[in-house]
């Protein structure tokens, strides 16, 4: 195959691909995802959930802005330590599509952000904690319909209350959820 006759295919695959690609420029998009949160307690095992609902813009077809509001409790299903925790916050996220179908997206985050957690007793003995939280990690949507999207994200995440200088939650997470297209 000649230089031009290789150059011309490699132009012609990229401009098909593009056109086809999932995300474009002034892309809006709303997801809403939920993770288990099972804590553990002076040897007591409590199971909860965390929730977050995001508004993502991209700037770009790979790069993506999002701001996503969470919420969390750790005996939503099982409490046997009668110690309640929520929590609550904003984590604005920068991703990366490394792959950009239009049935399918892989893409990597980074996050930083602030929120508050209420430590409840059951003695009724209340803590207020301010946090911050570092998410790192990767995600994928999958096409279900027009504008729906299942979504599922695996973070690394570290919530560090910075009341008491010590380190509340930190691991993997997994969250499911779906991802709407505004426009």
């Amino acid at each position: 195959m000649t230089y031009l006759k290789q150059r011309s295919l490699l132009f012609l695959l990229v401009v098909s691909l593009s056109a086809t690609a999932q995300n474009k420029k002034g892309d809006m998009a709303l997801s809403i995802t939920v993770s288990p949160f099972p804590t553990t307690n002076s040897d007591s095992r409590d199971f909860g959930l965390i929730a977050k609902a995001g508004l993502e813009f991209h700037v770009s077809e790979k790069v993506s802005f999002q701001g996503s509001f969470f919420t969390s409790n750790n005996v939503l299903f099982k409490d046997e330590s009668g110690i309640n925790i929520n929590s609550y916050g904003f984590i604005p996220t920068i991703q990366y599509y490394f792959f950009n179908s239009s049935r399918f997206n892989i893409f990597g985050h980074l996050g930083y952000g602030f929120g508050f957690e209420d430590l409840t007793r059951n003695d009724g003995d209340i803590e207020n904690s301010a946090l911050t939280i570092l998410g790192i990690g990767a995600g994928a949507n999958y096409k279900l319909k027009e504008k729906l999207y299942v979504q599922l994200q695996l973070p690394y995440f570290n919530a560090q209350n910075i009341t008491i200088n010590e380190s509340m939650a930190s691991g993997l997470a997994v969250f499911v959820g779906f991802n709407f297209k505004l426009n």
